[in-house]
């Protein structure tokens, strides 16, 4: 995500009369980016559907960080 505005603070006096200061995000432009990931000119492949589930390699838990 791509932000650009600013930053506004202030502060005011809240029914128990304490001081309350406050820190806003004004956005005045909002992107929504691609990931680092899509940036390379290679696409990943496609994952297969032809039954309706998705084809899980056998040695899938090799690559799960917390498998088994």
């Amino acid at each position: 995500m791509a932000l650009n505005g600013r930053i506004q603070t202030g502060s005011y006096t809240n029914k128990d009369g304490v001081r309350v200061y406050t820190t806003d995000v004004i956005a005045e432009n909002v992107e929504f980016c691609e990931s680092k990931s899509n940036e390379s000119n290679s696409a990943p492949a496609a994952p297969n559907f032809d039954d309706g589930f998705l084809n899980i390699p056998e040695d899938i838990s090799d690559q799960i960080p917390f498998g088994n």
